[in-house]
């Protein structure tokens, strides 16, 4: 990389007072090439590549099983191959990367096989992302990802920038943007523009070990893993008890009722399911403290910036402008625990994934959530707000449309084949499954203000959003023939990061809802993202 290029980005002066200039002069023009340590990142992204590509590897890998197995040497050669293309394709993959900056936008050139080019201009960025991998932090080297409105993924990334560059061409978009707006804003009006200034951050929250540990505990996402490992039970389950018994452990012996009372079976049961649930809970933490290690939540003039994360060192960046909602959302668990987990959610773009579009701040007190929420809508009535409730027909519609069927339908089956036990024992899942319709009755409720919206919802835990009147996108009003005559409605609240719906409202609030939403958002001169 040109080291002259990246010391014009911080220091030279630009047309508009308080932000760098970049032109194409003295070589500013010309592509550039990223740090040779660029060829660890995209060598990583290869071998993620066919990590991704395992589930259509694995007919052809049972095939050669046996021959690889009678032939080691096949093996050995089959894993040099892989590592070989790695290598050489992250090469490749590097020297084909190419970027310049001119004044205002920054172009990249990729790809070995299809060439990529792209032309972002800085206004049209939305968001800025650093990333340090543990393998660029000896170096301090960063990634730099640029992301813009409703784009279905990250719409630039530079792989290997030195993190004084990084920060300063970060400060720069930044910059851009904001000088961006007060030039629009003074020239509605007239005015001399003033001259920006520097701001420090602000601190605003952080998290220590012990709170990143409450997470993994209250927030156990294990189940999605144990879920795509469903197809591998029966081979994992095989090694475990192998394993066990040579060391002396013979779980099948243990449940034996010939060899075990039905007392010392249970408590072996007990046993076991508790040292599995701890063995989750343990996972789920080591998730938690690798994602959050050093969290940390600053403001900086109208953007909120996160950083966070164990191996790989993540910095986000986000406009309070693009803030489209905020959600404190409360497991059982988190209650328990007297914690909430608070997100501020910004525009979606349609992505599979919406983790990377929202700043989470994991596990804080509720007194620490009102100050954030606050922080963001200082004129929010969350803590003070009446809920109205939704009708008790949204009960009674459940239970009707699909609870009774299930229940008559399931345990008659289940007799018809001969089946009297699982037809009894069917009576906890459907006595669970009429208890989470009323608890999801109870937590429905809805609220608003001349500002905004309030939603609480959830089942034994509860989840709260609250967003301004002027983010609304879209509103929908429906109201089946049931409903109409009881006077009910649904709601339907759509932004910019999602929809929330209002079920079984009375009809003329579901109409007060939107004709004040609408009226608000005609009225408010403010941009929503």
């Amino acid at each position: 990389m040109n080291n002259n290029s990246e010391a014009k980005v911080a220091t030279q002066s630009d047309h508009v007072p308080g932000i760098p200039d970049l032109e194409q002069d003295d070589g500013q023009g010309q592509w550039q090439r990223v740090s040779p340590i660029a060829i660890l990142y995209f060598a990583v992204a290869v071998l993620r590549f066919f990590i991704g590509q395992l589930v259509y590897l694995i007919p052809p890998f049972i095939l050669l099983f046996n021959r690889i197995k009678d032939n080691p040497g096949l093996a050995i050669g089959l894993l040099s191959g892989v590592l070989l293309l790695v290598v050489v394709s992250a090469i490749l993959k590097f020297y084909y990367f190419q970027y310049r900056l001119s004044a205002g936008t920054v172009e990249i050139r990729s790809g070995v096989i299809s060439k990529k080019y792209l032309n972002l201009p800085f206004n049209r960025i939305q968001n800025i992302k650093l990333e340090q991998p543990i393998f660029y932090r000896p170096a301090d080297y960063v990634c730099l990802q640029l992301d813009t409105a409703g784009s279905v993924q990250q719409e630039a990334r530079l792989v290997a920038l030195s993190r004084p560059f990084a920060e300063a061409l970060k400060k720069h978009i930044l910059a851009f943007h904001q000088q961006a707006a007060t030039m629009a804003e003074h020239a509605a009006r007239d005015d001399v523009i003033p001259a920006t200034t520097a701001e420090t951050e602000q601190l605003l929250n952080q998290r220590s070990l012990r709170d990143l540990i409450i997470h993994g505990i209250s927030n156990n996402r294990i189940w999605l893993f144990l879920g795509l490992a469903a197809p591998f039970y029966n081979q994992l389950a095989d090694k475990i008890l192998d394993g066990l018994l040579q060391v002396g452990i013979d779980i099948p012996a243990m449940f034996d009722p010939t060899q075990q009372s039905w007392m010392i079976i249970g408590l072996y049961a007990l046993s076991l399911t508790m040292f599995i649930m701890l063995l989750l809970t343990l996972f789920s933490v080591f998730g938690s403290v690798l994602s959050f290690y050093g969290y940390t939540l600053h403001k900086k003039q109208d953007n909120y910036i996160r950083r966070s994360g164990l191996l790989t060192r993540h910095e986000v960046s986000m406009r309070l402008s693009r803030l489209q909602q905020v959600a404190l959302k409360r497991d059982w668990l988190d209650m328990v625990l007297g914690r909430v987990n608070l997100s501020f959610e910004q525009i979606n773009g349609q992505q599979q994934f919406a983790t990377e579009q929202k700043i989470m701040v994991p596990s804080v007190t509720p007194a620490e959530a009102s100050a954030l929420l606050s922080n963001a809508y200082p004129d929010n009535q969350l803590r003070n707000i009446e809920f109205n409730a939704i009708s008790r027909r949204f009960i009674w519609r459940n239970i009707v449309l699909f609870w009774i069927p299930a229940a008559i339908i399931g345990p008659v089956m289940l007799w018809l084949q001969q089946q009297p036990q699982l037809a009894a024992l069917s009576v906890i899942p459907l006595t669970f499954w009429a208890l989470l319709i009323v608890m999801r009755w109870y937590r429905y409720g809805y609220a608003q203000d001349d500002i905004y919206y309030y939603l609480r919802r959830g089942y034994f835990g509860v989840d709260y959003y609250c967003f301004a009147k002027y983010k609304l996108q879209q509103v929908q009003y429906k109201q089946s023939w049931l409903m109409r005559r009881p006077g009910l409605c649904t709601v339907k609240l759509l932004t910019a990061c999602g929809a929330l719906e209002i079920p079984f409202v009375k009809e003329a609030d579901g109409r007060a809802l939107l004709e004040q939403g609408l009226w608000q958002m005609q009225r408010s001169k403010k941009a929503w993202m």
